[in-house]
């Protein structure tokens, strides 16, 4: 079937004017409550229905091969943060790549002060897979795994290739496919309001169909969304890092005018939609330190971090025909060392 790209709406059509939104600094809020959101739904299936998706990551360990003594000891530096993976995949059921990660997003909670940071890896850094020792780009660390281990093993390769990038230890990881996406937007949003930063023409990517989204705050169904956060053919996989960021901002204003994160009903009202299309590794018992740090997260604007070509972190390169990101100076210390220290540095 031809790809369609839904039309996209101006504020001005429809129904009526709306009103920018204000300039918040609501970004650090938007991700951990995103990503509160999705662990809050697996916690819900845990009691309804007596299963986790993979509760501890020893346990998947076990079934690669893993011993205990291969795992990442925590840092004591560490003590005061924690790290959540966000992850965002096609879907099982898509035969060109479901499985891979077109979003890599860490987000580090420092939980004695509230500040936030948001790291993006791009997907396209080439690295060699920890445990089965296979050169790949780092967003196929997720297929790779539930290959091996369906319904836990992507999540826990993933968190392993991503710590051996960023240099800390990651405590869960969520991911999140595109029809989850889209019914969350449709069915449970009723549509978002997205504040456009600059004007986006897509005419290369879906089939020759001219996608255009103007500037300013548009109206968008979830497949327009989709669209949106997919698109980087006529940009760059860095300007499809901040559409998402966009997306989730307009996101986790909806929900929140909605009253759907604080309402657990309406989270229950909404496990069958999204059940399947969402998995994360963590117990009932993460799920809700995690809901309580995220009430306390700081206002203050997110100290951000890019991992991209224009700063001294990468490169890029080619490797079969196809494009690839290496480290500069052939090893990942620089990253590691800002990464680790991205609460000590003045914003």
């Amino acid at each position: 079937m031809d790809i369609k790209p839904p039309v996209s709406h101006s504020s001005n059509q429809g129904q009526g004017h709306i009103l920018p939104l204000k300039k918040r600094h609501i970004l650090p809020k938007t991700i951990a409550i995103m990503g509160a959101l999705c662990l809050i739904i697996a916690g819900i299936l845990v009691f309804k229905v007596g299963v986790t998706f993979s509760v501890v990551s020893e346990r998947i360990g076990s079934f690669l091969g893993i011993t205990p003594s291969q795992l990442p000891l925590a840092d004591p530096a560490e003590q005061n943060r924690f790290d959540v993976l966000l992850l965002g995949i096609r879907g099982e059921g898509d035969p060109h790549g479901g499985l891979l990660t077109d979003m890599l997003l860490l987000v580090s909670i420092k939980t004695d002060t509230g500040d936030v940071a948001l790291i993006s890896i791009p997907r396209d850094i080439w690295i060699e897979i920890p445990i089965v020792g296979q050169e790949a780009k780092i967003n196929e660390a997720y297929q790779i795994g539930e290959r091996m281990q369906p319904r836990g093993g992507g999540l826990f390769l993933a968190k392993r290739s991503v710590e051996k990038v960023v240099g800390v230890n990651i405590d869960y990881a969520v991911s999140v496919d595109f029809q989850a996406f889209k019914d969350f937007i449709d069915d449970v949003l009723g549509g978002i309001e997205v504040d456009v930063a600059k004007p986006l023409q897509e005419n290369q990517q879906w089939g020759g169909i001219d996608f255009y989204v103007p500037q300013g705050l548009q109206r968008m169904d979830g497949e327009t969304a989709l669209y949106y956060v997919r698109s980087r053919f006529t940009t760059s996989d860095f300007d499809r890092a901040r559409r998402q960021q966009e997306v989730l901002v307009a996101m986790r204003n909806k929900a929140k005018n909605l009253g759907i994160i604080t309402n657990p009903t309406k989270i229950l009202s909404i496990l069958d939609l999204l059940g399947k299309h969402v998995r994360v590794d963590a117990s009932a018992e993460d799920i809700v330190n995690v809901v309580k740090t995220s009430r306390t997260i700081s206002e203050a604007m997110p100290r951000r971090l890019v991992l991209d070509t224009t700063s001294e972190y990468l490169y890029s390169s080619s490797m079969n025909g196809s494009y690839i990101l290496l480290p500069k100076d052939d090893d990942f210390s620089k990253i590691q060392e800002d990464i680790r220290n991205i609460f000590k540095t003045s914003q």
